[in-house]
């Protein structure tokens, strides 16, 4: 992926029916920093955080239907009882988790052109996918050789639901069409939806009770029991409350999304 882009004022609120950019594109305008993403098949919403699809069981720990020698690139295996759509994996990974070749994370190409197009793949059907441009295959595969293919944590986003079911990845800057490319905000002072009482330099998580919205950081721990969790502190902090907002409405965060 090629380095960050410096926008243009008003340019994060726009959408793009065509990929304009590699996914996860960083895009900075002054001191707010976004990413360049795929909206799933449901309107975006302005001000709420979003969260990588959840990854399907059925394309994960498959085997290899052909074994595949140093320097191939091209790479399949069996699916389970999911199908996928033609580019299901655009820009996603291939992880080969056990067995010859174990332990390598191979890019999937980005189809740019017919040649490099991912088919789709029938329920229990092989899935093909094309190596991005500069990779292949470092040790060979066999057919006892399990992998996972995985999309990119910025294709097809969802808002997330309470609580959180994958890795967080930003925010909604408008109400984006479904399937629409657009930017989610990661970094500097954003609007966000906000769940219960924030306080001023409150560090912020994924709220467990309302879909899309930030909730303080529990910190309270009492004498009797000090080393007691309510389960928000092992939650990665999301940013820094700088202005509140009332419950179910939106507050002023100083974003700063891990992962990026």
């Amino acid at each position: 992926m090629s380095g960050p882009i410096y926008g243009k004022p008003g340019e994060e609120h726009q959408e793009h029916q065509y990929k304009r950019h590699n996914l996860g594109t960083k895009m900075i305008i002054g001191d707010r920093t976004w990413v360049y993403a795929q909206m799933g098949s449901v309107v975006g919403v302005a001000g709420n955080l979003y969260q990588s699809e959840v990854p399907k069981a059925h394309w994960n720990t498959v085997t290899v239907d052909t074994a595949r020698a140093v320097g191939a690139t091209q790479i399949s295996a069996t699916l389970g009882a999911t199908a996928t759509v033609k580019d299901e994996f655009d820009e996603g990974y291939v992880g080969i988790e056990d067995d010859a070749g174990e332990g390598f994370l191979y890019p999937i190409a980005r189809a740019r052109a017919a040649g490099d197009a991912n088919a789709a793949a029938a329920s229990g059907g092989i899935q093909t996918v094309n190596l991005a441009p500069g990779y292949s295959v470092q040790v060979a595969l066999t057919t006892a050789t399990t992998l996972s293919f995985f999309k990119h944590k910025l294709d097809e986003v969802i808002i997330h639901p309470s609580p959180a079911t994958a890795g967080i990845v930003g925010v909604a800057m408008r109400a984006v069409t479904a399937n629409y490319y657009c930017w989610l905000a990661i970094a500097g002072p954003t609007m966000v939806l906000a769940q219960g009482t924030l306080v001023i330099t409150d560090q912020v998580i994924a709220s467990a009770s309302l879909n899309g919205a930030v909730t303080p950081r529990n910190y309270t721990l009492s004498e009797a029991t000090p080393n007691t969790m309510d389960g928000t502190q092992e939650l990665p902090s999301l940013g820094v409350c700088l202005n509140i907002g009332a419950t179910t409405e939106y507050a002023l965060i100083d974003l700063d999304i891990p992962g990026y």
